[in-house]
């Protein structure tokens, strides 16, 4: 008698709902155009400033060498860190342009502030403070979608006082 083993895969996934014909209106999607615009183009400023400073520590290191009094050991390390600080400053803020850019998409494909778990339109609120996200701040605290589909912010305990 031959014995097969039988194996039960269980798949889990988040299904994504999309409301019907909900969205930001037109006039909505272009005030968050020119905020995201905005905040691209501070970005762009905070980078251009970190590189040049990148530059300045860079061109210190050079001068350093050519010095006959070296940079105590300390001081060295402290500059070191100092770089690898500024390089990790660097890198998160090509990261958000780059979601800022996505968000730009979004806004002319008009699915910006729509979450991709719930399909609810994600509070105002919310997307002022992170103009890249794409959770509802239901979802994100709850990780579960508004039971009315309304994304609400509330402040922690604000339930418990009413």
């Amino acid at each position: 008698m031959k014995k097969t083993k039988v194996e039960v895969v269980e798949e889990v996934a988040v299904e994504t709902v999309t409301m019907p014909n909900v969205r930001f209106s037109d006039e909505d999607l272009d005030f968050f155009k020119q905020f995201i615009i905005d905040s691209k183009k501070e970005s762009v400023e905070e980078l251009q400033m970190l590189k040049e400073r990148l530059e300045d520590l860079t061109n210190f290191d050079a001068a350093e060498e050519s010095m006959i009094y070296s940079m105590h050991m300390a001081e060295q390390g402290s500059e070191a860190a100092e770089k690898e600080k500024t390089y990790a400053q660097i890198q998160r803020i090509h990261e958000y342009l780059k979601k800022l850019e996505e968000a730009l998409h979004r806004i002319k494909d008009k699915t910006y502030g729509i979450c991709r778990v719930c399909g609810c339109l994600i509070a105002k609120e919310r997307l002022m403070a992170v103009p890249v996200t794409t959770l509802s701040a239901a979802y994100k605290i709850h990780q579960k979608c508004p039971d009315d589909g309304i994304d609400k912010i509330e402040a922690r305990g604000s339930a418990a006082l009413s």
